[in-house]
């Protein structure tokens, strides 16, 4: 079930009416799509981030505007605190989308137990996908993932029945590699630097003791 927005008509525009709408609980937003006219609307601010923490993609709209809309671009403030402004695009039950999805990573890596390093180099995919079936997320499963090894899109373990893959299905998501030389020999002189360092400091300490006395 869809997360329900209570929608108004918003009139007043500019970056002073959008500050005041701010104040007052509610946010900025439009609607659009379908091949009909834009529609300027305000919601509740406590209700976009309640759906934003359910996950929510496609919501139901009720008010000045009714039926389905996709959360399509939603704009935070510089530290992601605080939602500024929602694009809504409108859309019918049962038609696809496109959309982006996080990835998560699943399980304990075999080369990680060997000494080697998890990185992930792409965190989420575009797909195309029925309305009905839309993911939170979509996952790899690590657990087989060995040193020098990797997983790509293809690899998805739970891509939605009829959804594609629109992102470069061959790209390298996640890898394992060892650690290299340099940075190991870096760790290496840093440890052996801070070393001498406490030394001539206790030394110094020392003299100064020596010198108080006589």
């Amino acid at each position: 079930m869809s997360d329900v927005l209570k929608v108004e008509s918003r009139k007043s525009f500019g970056k002073r009416n959008n500050n005041r709408l701010r104040r007052s609980g509610r946010l900025p937003a439009i609607l659009y799509g379908h091949g009909e006219e834009p529609v300027s609307l305000s919601l509740a601010s406590d209700q976009i981030q309640a759906s934003l923490r359910h996950g929510a993609k496609v919501v139901d709209l009720d008010g000045a505007a009714s039926g389905k809309a996709l959360l399509q671009e939603v704009q935070w403030d510089t530290f992601f605190h605080q939602v500024l402004h929602v694009d809504l695009l409108r859309v019918h039950a049962g038609e696809k989308v496109t959309i982006d999805v996080p990835i998560e990573l699943r399980g304990e890596s075999v080369g990680a137990r060997e000494g080697g390093i998890i990185e992930q180099l792409i965190h989420s995919i575009e797909i195309e996908v029925a309305l009905d079936v839309i993911p939170e997320k979509l996952h790899l499963s690590i657990k087989n993932l060995g040193i020098d090894g990797h997983l790509t899109a293809k690899d998805i373990i739970d891509l939605p029945p009829g959804a594609t893959i629109l992102s470069d299905e061959d790209a390298m998501i996640v890898h394992c590699v060892m650690p290299s030389a340099e940075v190991e020999e870096e760790a290496a002189e840093e440890g052996a630097a801070a070393e001498p360092e406490v030394i001539s400091k206790g030394k110094a300490d020392e003299e100064e003791e020596g010198e108080e006395k006589e």
